[in-house]
């Protein structure tokens, strides 16, 4: 038994390493034990029996008691329930059956015989249990001890008795029999268990407890003082019947920034302190994704696409857009419209989808109407030549987004545009002498979170001067934040870029931590009275990778090769980061953004060799485009390739 002992409670003691503290909520549950039951009695051995064999008269007597004991296995199974009184203090109760046995003997000396007797004492009682239990006394250990008082009110008791000649003729004596007089168990509850958390609901406890008695079996004089101590091993099932209780005092929950990082020119990542704006010539591609969306049973508004730039009807520069990729294809079918009209032997070729669910389904003709609304947006608002352009339908789109949750159920609501001519629906390249951009494209914020067992939510907001920057958002505990930063969102001035995360825990505790970045502005006045090289920044959004895939098209090989490849020199630094929309989990999707952006850099570091190549997966928490929006999602399945050449 004290081997078993210190198995069990070296398994308690190893479950410190695998969970750190969880205080429960308010619960209901069950529990089941099985106990070792310790009899400490006083019990006349003989207690007027009137059936005692004629060999065993001689040993009657009224002084001969069973005072040695020994121990029995019990058992007990119930209900039990608890409520926090508060953080630390906890009171909980227990309804059910129990039992205690255990064994007495007894030897008496005689001639020409001694005689062994024997009594085995049983008790079973329904169990009451009102308990204390006290959290947060070891630390990040999930340990609590726990005192209580047991009272059990009896349901059946009974004594079996054998007494034995151990020479001569054996008369032995026999006798069954309950217990007269049985009191009200009480006893004092001394114990340790360790909470576990199996899920937000459900927890498990084991527990050890000794039990030492304040009662005695029977009020009667022939059985006085007899009791039961006893140490039982159990386990508590239970359901949490409010948010769980996370930590342990107020400054329990804590978090720190340890590090802000960014990959430098030999592809580690380094501390940063600050971020440099420097003035340069920059080229950005903007892809178009060849679809138009539509609300769920309709088709798209004329609203959708932007006329802004259109100097008079049928004339649209995509050159005036700004750099936005979520404006320019607001534009898709202006640009191509535009293109239209300038590649005259250009043809194009219109799909119109539904999701395929009931409502649109039951729409009559849906596709035909979305094909049709696009085919007369080109040839009324850009003059095209009807024959030039062909329309087709299609219940649902033949490389689908996710059918199972509503934002890639809303992806295939659209219109879709392909073309013979591939220049028809190449990305938007736009290019300024003079840009403001910032040193590194993304800055990764290495977080810490203490003293919680888990973090309910966290939000991570950038401001500069007072404006907000970025604010990213996220559930469970953060460990790095990425932060994508857009080209022309930093004020063209030496302001600080400040940062605040807060970590909120499931009951509604937060703790908050701040810092900020420092920013250096090196104007083109400025580089040329320090002498600083001057350099051209080239940024290029490889789309599309297909829904949940990292896997390279032809079309973008074809982008990479004819567009990106001819910029690149021994001396350029490349850096490629790799995104994806908010559909899936984030460990899935910052997986996927690394396998993105190493393929790109796998294909152009196997042409262009003597470049410097950082290749970084984003995931979807540093998305560079609105997640909200079935284009911003499309976007997001990107690689993004920044190419930096010094300017001789």
């Amino acid at each position: 038994m004290k081997n078993f002992l210190s198995l069990v409670a070296g398994g308690l003691l190893g479950l410190t390493t695998l969970q750190a503290q969880v205080v429960p909520p308010a619960r209901f549950g069950g529990f089941a034990s099985f106990g070792l039951s310790q009899v400490s009695p006083s019990i006349q051995t003989w207690r007027g029996f009137s059936n005692v064999p004629s060999g065993l008269q001689p040993f009657v007597n009224d002084t001969t008691r069973f005072l040695k004991g020994s121990t029995g296995l019990g058992v007990g199974i119930g209900i039990m329930g608890g409520v926090p009184l508060g953080s630390m203090v906890h009171l909980t109760g227990r309804l059910g059956y129990s039992s205690l046995a255990g064994t007495a003997t007894a030897t008496q000396t005689g001639s020409p015989s001694d005689v062994a007797h024997e009594l085995n004492v049983f008790m079973s009682t329904l169990e009451i249990s009102p308990t204390v239990e006290f959290y947060g006394l070891f630390g990040e250990a999930s340990f609590h001890p726990l005192v209580g008082l047991e009272l059990g009110l009896p349901l059946a008791t009974s004594i079996t008795q054998r007494a034995t000649p151990t020479e001569g003729d054996v008369t032995t004596f026999a006798e069954n029999a309950d217990f007269p007089e049985p009191s009200v168990r009480a006893a004092l509850m001394l114990g340790m268990g360790y909470t576990i958390r199996v899920n937000r609901a459900w927890y498990v406890q084991p527990e050890i407890s000794y039990r030492a008695p304040l009662t005695n079996v029977s009020s009667a004089a022939a059985f006085s003082p007899t009791s039961f101590s006893q140490l039982r091993i159990g386990i508590n099932v239970f359901f949490g019947a409010s948010e769980p209780i996370e930590d342990i005092g107020p400054d329990a929950m804590q978090a720190y920034i340890d590090s802000v990082t960014a990959a430098g020119r030999d592809a580690r990542s380094r501390v940063i302190s600050s971020i440099i704006l420097e003035d340069v010539r920059y080229t950005e591609m903007m892809p178009l994704v060849p679809y138009v969306f539509a609300a769920e049973g309709g088709i798209p508004d004329a609203s959708m696409q932007a006329t802004d730039f259109m100097a008079e009807k049928g004339m649209f520069d995509p050159t005036k857009l700004p750099f936005d990729a979520v404006e320019a294809n607001r534009n898709l079918l202006n640009i191509v419209g535009s293109r239209m009209r300038a590649l005259p032997h250009a043809n194009l070729f219109i799909t119109g989808t539904t999701d395929g669910g009931k409502v649109e389904l039951g729409t009559k003709d849906l596709p035909e109407l979305r094909a049709n609304w696009a085919k007369n947006y080109l040839v009324t608002g850009f003059g095209i030549d009807a024959a030039r352009i062909k329309t087709s339908t299609s219940t649902t789109p033949a490389k689908p987004s996710s059918i199972t949750v509503a934002d890639g159920v809303a992806e295939n609501r659209r219109i879709e545009l392909t073309s013979d001519v591939p220049n028809l629906l190449e990305p938007v390249i736009i290019t300024a002498e003079n840009e403001r951009i910032p040193s590194t494209d993304l800055a990764n914020f290495h977080t810490r979170v203490t003293n919680t067992d888990s973090v309910a939510s966290w939000s991570f907001t950038l401001m500069q001067g007072g404006r907000i920057l970025s604010t990213i958002t996220g559930a469970g505990r953060p460990t790095t934040i990425p932060w994508s930063i857009k080209k022309g969102s930093l004020a063209a001035e030496e302001l600080p870029i400040d940062y605040e995360l807060v970590a909120r825990s499931p009951r509604g505790d937060s703790a908050v931590t701040t810092g900020s970045l420092g920013v250096e502005y090196l104007t083109r006045e400025r580089k040329r009275t320090s002498k600083i090289a001057d350099q051209t920044v080239d940024k290029y959004s490889l789309v599309l990778f297909e829904f949940d895939k990292a896997t390279m098209t032809a079309e973008n090989r074809r982008i990479l090769e004819q567009m990106v490849l001819p910029n690149i020199t021994s001396n350029s630094e490349v850096t490629i980061l790799g995104y994806t929309d908010r559909i899936g989990n984030d460990d899935h999707n910052f997986k996927l953004s690394m396998e993105r952006a190493e393929a790109v850099r796998a294909f152009l570091s196997s042409r262009a060799k003597d470049a410097t190549y950082v290749a970084e997966g984003v995931g979807e928490a540093g998305s560079p485009y609105a997640n909200d929006i079935p284009v911003g999602r499309q976007l997001n399945r990107t690689v993004q390739v920044i190419v930096k050449t010094p300017r001789r």
